[in-house]
């Protein structure tokens, strides 16, 4: 895992900072669906509710004294705990509103979303298009905290990949999660290599990062 999060950290991050998505006019939003939804039950300031992500994860191979990352700027936003390198908290939901996903050996995608929130369903259309390209190695799964009624009574856009619910929302506490939707993507043994916002400018969640991430899975499995 220390090689895995060494290269994941020179090559992703490095391919992160500075990377816009490809714009389209149907990518346009209005400023509310640039920031995340703070979810409602959360009693956070929205200056608490956006911490600086440290330079480096707490877990990360390199110290503050070096690595790629030494002298540049730390912008990055998390509306939830890092997690970085981390093994992540235990993948456990209520109900799968779809076949239950089978996730051995391979790279899994999780986002916590809600229906009410615009840039969630901003985000169907990517994790559709991230399934479709990358489905045979990377497991993508939305969960709600919403009751199976909110989430099905969703028709557009609609889900194509791996969709649970958990009204207790036990994953999600865990992670602490304040701002949707909020991904965490976990290499093929449970730990933590991208984690945030999909969307925040300067460190959106790309194809070519999560090329990156499915390329040192499958060399570190080799």
């Amino acid at each position: 895992m220390k090689r895995f999060a060494a290269t994941a950290l020179m090559l992703i991050t490095l391919a992160g900072l500075g990377c816009r998505m490809q714009h389209t006019p149907d990518d346009d939003m209005d400023d509310m669906e640039m920031l995340p939804c703070l979810t409602p039950t959360s009693a956070v300031t929205n200056q608490d509710a956006q911490p600086d992500m440290p330079m480096f994860a707490k877990n990360s191979p390199f110290d503050a004294n070096q690595g790629p990352l030494l002298n540049v700027e730390p912008e990055r936003m998390l509306w939830a705990k890092s997690c970085l390198y981390e093994k992540a908290p235990d993948l456990v939901v209520e109900k799968w509103l779809t076949d239950k996903p089978e996730i051995q050996g391979k790279c899994v995608l999780i986002e916590f979303w809600a229906t009410w929130c615009p840039p969630c369903r901003r985000s169907i259309g990517l994790l559709n298009a991230l399934h479709k390209q990358y489905g045979k190695d990377l497991v993508v799964i939305g969960i709600s905290d919403e009751t199976e009624a909110a989430v099905r009574r969703l028709k557009t856009p609609s889900i194509e990949y791996f969709s649970a619910i958990d009204t207790q929302h036990r994953m999600k506490d865990q992670l602490e999660v304040r701002g949707i939707p909020h991904i965490i993507i976990l290499e093929p043994e449970g730990y933590v290599v991208w984690e945030g916002f999909p969307f925040l400018k300067g460190y959106e969640l790309t194809h070519n990062i999560v090329e990156k991430i499915l390329q040192i899975a499958k060399e570190e499995t080799r």
